[in-house]
């Protein structure tokens, strides 16, 4: 029989997704089938988005939220590297 899952739960998992963690993760901590979650990544979570009734505005934020906190953690990560660097450049001139 045919799993028919809610858009919040849809949205829910693609948003797990998108925070960076990967489908084979995302397929055990949810229970669903890899290839069900690459359905909806194909789909897009714009569109299970657009579904639920928001308006442009809060799909629009729903959607860039996750990407910029990822790239805020990724360049946290390179000024902590780059902080190393001066302290032991700054230590051994």
């Amino acid at each position: 029989m045919k799993n028919i899952y809610q858009n919040h739960f849809k949205i829910e998992v693609l948003q797990y997704i998108s925070k960076g963690n990967n489908i084979s993760k995302a397929s055990r901590k949810f229970n669903i089938h890899p290839s069900t979650i690459y359905a909806w990544v194909k789909i897009g979570l714009e569109y299970f988005l657009s579904r639920e009734g928001l308006p442009s505005n809060q799909i629009a934020a729903r959607v860039i939220a996750p990407n910029l906190e990822r790239r805020m953690q990724q360049l946290e990560q390179e000024n902590a590297v780059l902080r190393q660097a001066a302290k032991l450049y700054f230590m051994y001139s």
